[in-house]
């Protein structure tokens, strides 16, 4: 039997990350990996730049220094080659960010057929396979606006999951939906973090991080305080920020 000594392959690496809006430095000096297969769960209170340091890693927003590298290349600045890393980063975000003017399947087929150049027939049965996946297949034929929240969240993820992305990102995934609809979306990803997606989420949903994470990375003021498994994080948390963190938000 032959073992695999290589050990993880790094997908996503942030080498000592900076980033200042004006005066308010809102990533300090961020040191992160994320390895093929893994699921890193970001939490930590509101303005602890957990979004900001998501959407760094696709370039929405830039860095002042550090580096950031996606599959061992750096991250473009602009341009074909920042729309090329961009095809392999695939993004969830809060607001579901679809084209309201057009149906389902043209949202989830869209970017396959004009970035990467797949036929409309292929393109067409992919992402009704990836409809069917997330559970909105029902729903193909229809606009946007027809759908529940939690069913245009669904929608956009796999709109992501099309362009077969070697990581994907999402930013607070959850929260503009009812609390009804939180779960639908929550069991999505939770499958495709049991399927051995790459994923770094951006959540609030601490049942999630307890579930589907390999890692939880603690966030506050800008920096990583802590990371570990989610058993250890939540049962013994190291730093006094967490402690204070969990047991405002774990009594309720």
């Amino acid at each position: 039997m032959t073992t695999n000594t290589e050990g993880p392959r790094p997908l996503v690496q942030l080498t000592a990350v900076n980033k200042h809006y004006g005066d308010l430095h809102v990533l300090k000096d961020i040191n992160l990996t994320v390895n093929q297969g893994e699921v890193v769960v970001v939490i930590g209170p509101s303005g602890s730049g957990k979004s900001t340091l998501c959407r760094t890693i696709n370039r929405l927003e830039a860095i002042d220094d550090g580096t950031i590298l996606i599959d061992g290349k750096t991250l473009p600045e602009e341009g074909k080659q920042l729309a090329a890393l961009r095809a392999e980063v695939g993004m969830v975000f809060q607001s579901f960010n679809l084209f309201g003017h057009k149906t389902i399947l043209d949202n989830v087929t869209m970017g396959p057929i004009k970035v990467k150049g797949v036929k409309t027939s292929a393109a067409k049965k992919l992402g009704m396979d990836l409809l069917q996946r997330v559970g909105v297949a029902n729903q193909a034929g229809k606009r946007p606006a027809q759908l529940s929240g939690g069913q245009q969240q669904r929608v956009a993820i796999a709109r992501a999951l099309a362009m077969d992305p070697k990581v994907l990102l999402f930013d607070e995934p959850t929260s503009a939906l009812d609390p009804e609809m939180i779960n639908e979306v929550l069991d999505v990803m939770t499958d495709l973090a049991k399927h051995g997606s790459t994923m770094i989420v951006v959540t609030h949903e601490m049942g999630f991080a307890r579930r589907a994470a390999d890692r939880v990375v603690f966030m506050a003021d800008g920096e990583i305080v802590e990371q570990a498994t989610p058993e250890e994080f939540f049962t013994n948390p190291k730093s006094e920020r967490a402690k204070s963190f969990l047991s405002k938000i774990l009594t309720h």
